[in-house]
C-alpha cells in the first residue's frame, strides 16, 4: 500500500532512510564456557541462538525491509561463519557493520570489515605477523569480497587473452604482496582480563608490520618505509579503485534481489552507476541498489526465458510464507520468538553459519549448461522436502512453543477461510499474496479442483489446502 501511494523510486529512498533496527550489544565471554555458564547460558553465549531469533524477528516485522534485504545479500559475499566465530557477541558488530553500510560506500564498507575483530578472527588476519604472515585474508579479500579471479568486462563477462581463456586478475606474488600489507593487526586492548576485545576494531602493533615495498593489483607499488595503516588504505584504494569491483559485487547483488542470470547489458547498467552514482561517487551501494531494483530488467513483465527469475533460498521461502499471513505467536495472540532457524537448517541454510567463506552456495552455480542458479547449489531431495514440510507445519498445524521457542509461530488464515465457499476466488487470493497473481492457468486450475475435493463445511482445510498447494508449487518457489 504505501509503494503504490509514494512509488517505487520514492519508495526505496523511504528505505534508504530509514534507521537500521540493528543488532543486540551482547556482553563479551570467555573463550572456553564457564563452569558457571548453566542452563541457557551455553545456548545464548556460545551459539548463534539470540542472532538468529533477532534476524527472523527482524525479517518478519521490522520497518527496515530493504535494507535487511541488502545487509543479508552482503553477508553472503563478505563471510564471517558463527561456525568459526561462534560468540554471538562477537559477530554481532560485525552484523551491525553490514547494517549500516547496506547504503554507504563499499569503500568504507571494506575498510570496516577489514579491522573487523570477527573478520581478523574468521580469516586469521588478527594473528598475521611480518614473521608468520597469513594470506587468507589478502586472498579472499580479493577473491570473494571484491574483484574476483577473472578480469571482468564492464558487463561482467570475462576478458579473454588471444587464445579464448580469460585474463586472470591477480597472480600468487599479487596475495603475497597484500598479505604482507595486512600484517600487524591484533586486538584492542581487553576490557576486562581474559575478554577478547570483540568490540573495538583491530589496532596496529607496528612493530609486526611488514615495511618492505609492495606491490599490487595494476603495477601499483606501494614504496618501503610505510606504515601498516598507510599500506592498508592505499591497499584498499587500489582495491576499489579496481574496474573489476562494480561488475563483480554488483551482478551478485543483481542475483540475490532479481535474478540469477542477469543480461550483460543489466549488469553494465549496475556498473556504470557504481562507478558513478550521478554525483561522481563511486561505490554508493544505496544508488546501487535503487539501480538494481529500478532496472526495467527488474521491473518489466518477467521475460518467457526460463532463465529469468531466481530459486528463493531458504529463509526467504520462510519468511515469505510468514509475512503474506500475518505472522504471530502459536497462540494466535502476539509476535512470533522468531526461532525459525530449525526450519531452514534441514534446507542446508543455517543462518550466519555456512560452513565455508564461500557461503551457503557460490553465485556462478549452475543448473545446466550455462544457466546459473546460486540456490540451486543447496536444493536437493531432502532439502525439497524440507521446505514442504516446513509449509505443511506452517499451514496445517504451528511451530510450538518450547524452551527456546517461548511463543512459538503461526499464521492468520482466517481471512482466506471466509472465501472458502468459492474456491476459485481462495485459490486467487492466496496466489495473489504468495505469487502477485502470477500462478499459471494450468496450476490454478489443479489447485481449485483440490480445494473443491474439501468438504465445503471444512472452511479452514480449504484454505489451508489452497494456501500449502500455492506455497509448494515451483511458481512460489521460484521468483520471477
Amino acid at each position: 500500500a504505501r509503494i503504490q501511494a509514494i512509488g517505487s523510486a520514492a519508495w526505496i529512498d523511504e528505505q534508504i532512510g530509514t534507521t537500521a533496527t540493528g543488532w543486540p550489544v551482547l556482553p563479551l565471554q570467555p573463550e572456553a564456557v564457564p563452569s558457571s555458564c548453566t542452563g541457557t547460558c551455553v545456548r545464548d553465549n556460545y551459539t548463534m541462538y539470540l542472532l538468529q531469533r533477532h534476524f527472523f524477528t527482524k525479517a518478519l516485522y521490522s520497518p527496515d525491509q530493504l535494507r535487511q534485504r541488502v545487509a543479508w545479500a552482503l553477508y553472503k559475499i563478505l563471510v564471517v561463519s558463527g561456525r568459526d566465530v561462534s560468540h554471538p557477541s562477537r559477530l554481532s558488530p560485525y552484523l551491525t557493520i553490514l547494517d549500516q553500510r547496506a547504503f554507504g560506500s563499499y569503500r568504507a564498507l571494506l575498510s570496516d570489515i577489514t579491522l573487523s575483530p570477527a573478520m581478523g578472527r574468521y580469516l586469521d588476519m588478527a594473528s598475521s605477523t611480518r614473521t608468520r604472515p597469513n594470506e587468507n585474508f589478502a586472498r579472499e579479500i580479493l577473491q570473494l569480497f571484491s574483484i574476483g579471479t577473472d578480469v571482468l568486462n564492464a558487463d561482467g563477462t570475462p576478458r579473454l587473452d588471444a587464445g579464448g581463456v580469460p585474463l586472470p586478475t591477480y597472480d600468487q606474488a599479487t596475495v603475497d604482496a597484500f598479505t604482507r600489507v595486512f600484517t600487524g593487526w591484533s586486538f584492542a586492548a581487553q576490557p576486562s582480563p581474559g575478554i577478547v576485545n570483540y568490540t573495538a576494531p583491530l589496532v596496529l602493533n607496528a612493530a609486526n608490520h611488514d615495511t618492505t615495498a609492495k606491490t599490487l593489483l595494476s603495477g601499483t607499488t606501494l614504496p618501503a618505509g610505510q606504515t601498516g595503516t598507510v599500506d592498508m588504505n592505499a591497499a584498499l584504494d587500489n582495491i576499489f579503485q579496481h574496474p573489476n569491483v562494480g561488475p563483480f559485487i554488483g551482478r551478485q547483488l543483481i542475483q540475490s534481489l532479481v535474478t540469477s542470470n542477469p543480461s550483460p547489458a543489466y549488469v553494465a547498467r549496475i556498473s556504470a552507476v557504481f562507478a558513478n552514482d550521478g554525483t561522481g561517487v563511486r561505490g554508493n551501494l544505496g544508488a546501487v541498489v535503487k539501480a538494481i531494483l529500478l532496472d526495467t530488467e527488474a521491473r518489466a513483465t518477467p521475460p518467457a526465458a526460463l532463465t529469468y527469475g531466481k530459486l528463493k533460498e531458504p529463509v526467504l521461502y520462510v519468511n515469505q510464507i510468514l509475512r503474506a499471513f500475518n505472522p504471530r505467536a502459536a497462540s494466535g495472540t502476539g509476535q512470533s520468538d522468531g526461532y525459525l532457524a530449525p526450519r531452514t537448517t534441514p534446507m542446508d541454510q543455517d543462518v550466519f553459519r555456512p560452513a565455508t567463506v564461500f557461503s551457503y552456495y557460490p553465485p556462478d552455480y549452475l543448473v545446466t549448461g550455462a544457466v546459473e542458479g546460486p540456490e540451486f547449489g543447496i536444493l536437493s531431495a531432502s532439502t525439497s522436502l524440507a521446505r514442504a514440510n516446513f509449509a505443511n507445519t506452517i499451514v496445517f498445524s504451528t511451530i510450538g512453543t518450547s524452551t527456546d521457542a517461548p511463543n512459538g509461530t503461526s499464521i492468520d488464515l482466517a481471512p482466506l477461510q471466509a472465501l472458502a465457499g468459492n474456491p476459485a476466488q481462495l485459490v486467487d487470493e492466496a496466489a495473489r499474496r504468495l505469487t502477485g497473481g502470477s500462478l499459471s492457468a494450468t496450476a490454478r486450475t489443479t489447485i481449485v479442483t483440490a480445494v473443491n475435493a474439501v468438504a465445503a463445511s471444512n472452511t479452514l482445510l480449504r484454505a489451508r489446502t489452497a494456501v500449502y498447494l500455492v506455497a509448494t508449487s515451483s511458481q512460489f518457489q521460484v521468483e520471477r
